[in-house]
């Protein structure tokens, strides 16, 4: 089992020049001579981590652990005491768990910090927490209630991201609801939370969310006013990038195409095609009407037997210091495959795919990125690794 995408059929890499469309069959190039990475172990013995992140300024890497642990690593050591437990409200049946954490922007004002998981009926739920008098444990009596998504019938597809905008809202990417090809069209379906990238205002004190007065379908009864965009199968890792202001959504695909959707933080309101398509090509039938779809800027195709992979794992525009060279290449690996790989995108226009050959960590189930922008890779087998100058 891959957890990230059930019912999938192997079916090449396929690169594009831009969001026209259309493709060629581009090989990725070895990365420059000068330049060459390695994945150093920063801890291992996790159970499943699921994604990594920091509060702005602070040294510590707090991960999460899927079946409802969130640890921290403090002065390189992996902490006994886990920050948060919340085993006991979820599950890790099928792609189900903890999948992500987020910290407040002001979270060394206030203390806030924000999960995403399944609770126990199997829908996704968005907590609001605060930190304890000691800086390493949270209060579990802090727990509120952000947003509830039923997610009835299948396992699978929860999405399973939260994170904070530029400028300022909580974005949430949630999956189709499960199943091969959206058998209840909630990607399309404006009256669903299921399938899109929601928007939230969380920044008053009170529990809940209020709709920020600029999202694209405010004051529409005919549409949910949480919508950001719509059109998303899985959404397995998205990210903003820290200086170009621009939003990375990777998509995970049904059995043929894995996609990154590019656009501007500020550009509400885009569909991004699923099931009227799959990355660039139609889903399930010979033609489609592409008109009002937003086409991705890059997708690959699994190739045979998934020689190319078969669930991507999007991660992180790079913007840390410790490796200027690569300051605007996006990474991303793949579940299956377990390499690490990366892109330019400049100008409109995705650059050649760069396989910087660190080897094969096991099914990569998400990246990570510390106060200082450096980036990690997590990995099924319980490591948690650093991407490093080799």
């Amino acid at each position: 089992m891959h957890w990230l995408k059930f019912a999938v059929q192997p079916v090449s890499i396929l690169l594009l020049a831009s969001c026209g469309g259309g493709g060629g069959g581009a090989t990725p190039v070895p990365p420059t001579t000068t330049l060459a990475l390695t994945l150093r172990q920063v801890v291992g013995g996790l159970n499943q981590p699921i994604y990594l992140t920091a509060p702005a300024g602070d040294a510590r890497l707090f991960i999460a652990e899927r079946p409802g642990r969130i640890r921290i690593v403090s002065n390189g050591a992996l902490l006994t005491q886990p920050f948060v437990d919340i085993s006991a409200k979820t599950t890790v049946n099928g792609e189900r768990g903890l999948l992500s954490m987020a910290f407040h922007p002001q979270y060394a004002q206030n203390g806030y910090f924000y999960l995403y998981y399944t609770d126990t009926n199997g829908d996704i739920a968005v907590d609001r927490m605060q930190v304890s008098g000691d800086a390493n444990v949270a209060n579990p009596a802090s727990a509120t209630r952000v947003i509830s998504v039923p997610h009835p019938g299948a396992t699978n597809h929860n999405g399973g991201q939260l994170a904070f905008g530029p400028d300022g809202y909580l974005y949430l990417g949630t999956g189709d609801g499960g199943g091969a090809g959206d058998p209840n069209g909630n990607a399309q379906n404006p009256t669903s939370l299921l399938g899109k990238m929601l928007r939230l205002d969380v920044g008053g004190s009170g529990p809940g969310y209020a709709i920020p007065p600029d999202n694209p379908y405010i004051g529409m009864s005919s549409r949910r006013n949480e919508i950001w965009a719509s059109g998303l199968r899985n959404p397995w890792r998205f990210a903003f990038d820290r200086t170009d202001g621009l939003l990375y959504i990777a998509d995970v695909g049904q059995g043929e195409r894995e996609e990154v959707n590019i656009a501007a933080a500020t550009q509400g309101g885009n569909n991004y095609g699923w099931r009227t398509m799959e990355g660039t090509a139609c889903y399930n039938a010979a033609t489609c009407e592409r008109a009002g779809l937003f086409i991705p800027q890059f997708e690959y195709q699994h190739g045979a037997n998934d020689a190319n992979g078969c669930s991507i794992t999007g991660g992180f525009v790079y913007r840390g210091a410790a490796i200027p060279e690569l300051a605007g290449e996006y990474f991303y690996s793949d579940y299956c495959k377990g390499y690490l790989k990366s892109f330019p995108y400049r100008n409109g226009v995705a650059g050649a795919v760069r396989d910087w050959a660190t080897g094969d960590i096991g099914n990569v189930l998400s990246f990570g990125q510390d106060a200082a922008g450096e980036l990690y890779m997590l990995s099924a087998n319980g490591g948690v690794y650093r991407i490093a100058k080799r």
